[in-house]
């Protein structure tokens, strides 16, 4: 108890801040196994984050959600913390989290962060990489084209862009995963302002390009490839909603990778 300065009378207890309620998107969830409960509601949150149905800024607390979730706290709160550690919420006071907005010179470290890892990933997957290999990516990109949502395309993508990185070490392929993470959310969050069309048209094309080193044996050329693939995705993004910032870091990234390689970058990046 709480004394009264004017009284000096005991005052009740202060109650905590109600916690924000949940975002109506977040509907209740079936979970049959509940030893497994942390990471279907830990699936179910990053869905919702990546495909946008979760705006940035959106404030998550653990007992509004587990209320909407139909769940108890516990899951909730493990999900949150691993929301957290992947990048996708920021962590806040009285058990709530706040989901990432877009911040310009994040975009451009999480790209390059990904260019770097995954050209490593490339190359150690390549004495491994098979005319199957390509099959598999041509049958990727044509699930592309068909995908009828954006979670469909998703799975096409994802599955793409492993089959020539599955030979990587487990924490690397899991840091990469981590990364498309994060970029999957700034493409998504982007959308609604950048020219889809032309995004998606300028992506499509490169993938069937990529596919085609993997036929023909152009390791080297996929390298330099996958890393102008993402920093292209990166600076249409930027140029988009913050055409002012120098992206520094995916520029130095793919220079690191061009000179490793010996290639010249073509003259389209020069922005």
């Amino acid at each position: 108890m709480s004394e009264d300065k004017e009284t000096g009378a005991a005052s009740p207890p202060r109650r905590g801040r109600k916690p924000a309620p949940a975002p109506e998107v977040i509907a209740p969830l079936a979970i049959e196994n509940r030893r497994e409960s942390s990471l279907r509601v830990h699936g179910y949150l990053r869905d919702l984050i990546l495909s946008g149905a979760l705006r940035p800024g959106t404030i998550l607390a653990q007992k509004s959600v587990a209320e909407a979730l139909g769940t108890s706290r516990t899951p909730v709160r493990e999900a949150m913390r691993m929301l957290t550690e992947e990048g996708l919420l920021d962590g806040q006071l009285n058990h709530q989290s706040r989901v990432r907005g877009f911040d310009a010179s994040d975009l451009d470290g999480v790209f390059a962060s990904r260019i770097m890892l995954e050209v490593l990933a490339i190359r150690v997957t390549a004495r491994h990489l098979d005319r199957a290999d390509a099959d598999s990516m041509d049958d990727a990109v044509r699930r592309m084209s068909a995908a009828r949502d954006r979670p469909q395309w998703h799975i096409a993508h994802r599955d793409f862009h492993n089959q020539v990185v599955r030979s990587a070490a487990p924490p690397v392929r899991e840091s990469l995963r981590n990364l498309g993470d994060r970029c999957d959310q700034y493409v998504e969050l982007l959308r609604s302002t950048s020219d889809r069309v032309a995004l998606d048209d300028a992506r499509s094309r490169e993938h069937q390009q990529l596919a085609a080193c993997v036929r023909e044996g152009r390791y080297t050329d996929l390298e330099v490839g996958t890393a102008l693939h993402r920093a292209r995705t990166a600076t249409m993004l930027l140029a988009e909603v913050a055409p002012e910032f120098e992206p520094i870091s995916v520029r130095a990234a793919l220079n690191v990778v061009a000179a490793d390689a010996a290639a010249p970058l073509p003259a389209l990046w020069s922005r």
